[in-house]
């Protein structure tokens, strides 16, 4: 008996050890937690501005002083010596995210140069250049830490060849060697007797895209439209050879085809909400669907655009809700306990409390004043014309209906009515600033795209100024960003022409 008392006694105190551990794990990573919250946002700022890509020195001297940190936690140095670390680490963090705004801007075009080859997989099918590639940007961006921009434009420049260069053998090892073994496997099994047509596309699609390649070096993005054409096409040739052998196995007449391939036509046009008649033959369901998708893009885009013009307000009401919680309560505690000595200044603070409420109200109103000039904006145009929509403060209206001939920037007449639109948008918001910003597709050279866009930004900013009753000249300017920020695929027809755009951007004072 007794020693099963001995036992259970043993046991007790295991298991209170146990707790205590647990315990004391439990709150030092809580306390751990909360020094190091700054130091962990600032860590993921720095991440997300790309510093450890555009400014490593400053980033890394930031990952030092956070290990730095973590080693001082480790050992218990004491809370001084740990947050002594943490503010070196966050004032790294910190210069290295204002550093990289504008190394984002210096290195633009060496930026896109190595996004095309990670989307190229150079990474993968090119390593060695990829690394080559990547060490000398390496010395680009140094050499821009260090102040010395002749070096940075050098190596920058040098580096934007290299990825070019790990992009196109990428291409050529990836997708046309894919290609070039689909069209094997289509010689292999005949697929000509079935569907010569799509695999003749496939070649000479191939053969398009190896004669771009040697051509021209500078604009992958035709080439490697040209590359996933042809390898579809190929892939494109197998399965109609499949699909034909099995019709012919079951003897399948003419009639037998279309029919079955009306039938998804039918079910698609069942969900859109019509019935699919094909006495005329097959393009009036065709339009059907077409106008029916393009409803719902549209109906998409706005409510898109409304609900971040939601939730922005939305955002800006509670913040400023929660300010005026906490500033009460903070004046309502140091009332309570200082009225008798300190009666003059909580008079003060109680003034100031009213001044910033007041100064919130009255930000409250310019948003509910925004919100109701954003509705008469929005109301102006068109779903065909243009989508309207918020970017913070600012109103997008994106030109849809707007368009130029290809390569020129000259304004036609059949832009005037929209253009008239633009100009009564702008008016609602007297004493603001407008940007008019051009963009193009991917096709064509960047620096040529570049030209176009700004030529057609100006051409929209001189119009609006010339035909305007009042003097808004100082206040409407324009900027071409070429190729940059599409907001469709440039791989399809369709997205590029909803790249080659015109923005205007309007800025209310606020």
């Amino acid at each position: 008996m007794k020693t099963i008392e001995r036992i259970n006694s043993k046991v007790a105190i295991l298991l209170c050890l146990s707790l205590m551990m647990i315990s004391t794990l439990s709150y030092a990573q809580q306390t751990k937690s909360t020094l190091f919250k700054k130091a962990d946002q600032a860590m993921l700022d720095a991440k997300f501005a790309q510093a450890d890509l555009l400014v490593p020195d400053e980033y890394n001297k930031g990952i030092e002083n956070y290990r730095q940190a973590e080693k001082h936690f480790a050992d218990q140095k004491g809370v001084e010596k740990i947050e002594e670390s943490l503010v070196e680490a966050v004032n790294h963090f910190n210069r290295a995210v204002t550093f990289s705004v504008s190394a984002k801007s210096v290195f633009a075009s060496s930026l896109d140069a190595r996004s095309d080859a990670l989307l190229a997989g150079a990474d993968r099918s090119a390593l060695e250049t990829w690394k080559e590639a990547e060490e000398v940007f390496n010395k680009a961006t140094r050499e821009l830490e260090k102040g010395d921009r002749d070096d940075s434009y050098k190596y920058a420049t040098e580096a934007i060849e290299l990825y070019r260069k790990a992009e196109l053998t990428s291409i050529k090892t990836d997708l046309l060697d894919k290609t070039r073994a689909l069209l094997t496997k289509a010689d292999d099994t005949n697929v000509d007797r079935n569907a010569p047509k799509t695999l003749k596309k496939a070649e000479s699609l191939l053969a398009a895209t190896e004669r771009e390649l040697e051509t021209n070096r500078y604009d992958m993005d035709y080439p490697r439209t040209l590359a996933k054409q042809a390898k579809y096409e190929a892939s494109h040739a197998i399965e109609l050879d499949k699909t034909i052998s099995k019709m012919d196995d079951r003897d399948m007449e003419m009639e037998d085809v279309i029919l079955q391939y009306e039938l998804p036509l039918i079910r698609i046009a069942e969900k859109a909400g019509f019935v699919a008649q094909f006495q005329n033959g097959i393009e009036n369901p065709e339009q059907g669907i077409i106008k029916h998708i393009s409803e719902l893009q549209i109906d998409n885009n706005r409510l898109n655009a409304e609900n971040i013009a939601r939730d922005n307000e939305i955002r800006d009401l509670k913040t400023t809700i929660d300010l005026l919680k906490n500033e009460n309560l903070l004046l309502r505690t140091e009332f309570d306990n200082e009225v008798k000595e300190r009666s003059d200044s909580m008079k003060s603070k109680m003034l100031e409390f009213e001044t910033e409420k007041a100064r919130l109200d009255a930000k409250i109103e310019k948003q509910t004043k925004l919100n109701q000039q954003f509705e008469e904006v929005y109301l102006i145009f068109d779903k065909s014309e243009a989508s309207v929509f918020r970017s913070g403060d600012e109103i997008v209206i994106r030109l849809h209906g707007f368009g130029f001939a290809t390569g020129k920037s000259e304004i036609t007449p059949t832009n005037f009515d929209l253009l008239t639109k633009v100009q009564n948008a702008i008016k609602i918001f007297p004493e603001s600033s407008v940007i008019v910003e051009g963009y193009t597709d991917s096709f064509g050279g960047d620096a040529s795209n570049l030209m176009l866009s700004q030529k057609r930004s100006d051409a929209v900013t001189q119009y609006l100024n010339a035909n305007s009753d009042t003097e808004e000249d100082s206040r409407i300017s324009s900027v071409g960003y070429g190729e940059i920020n599409p907001v469709a695929n440039n791989e399809t027809a369709e997205g590029r022409k909803q790249n080659r755009r015109i923005d205007v951007k309007i800025q209310p004072q606020m």
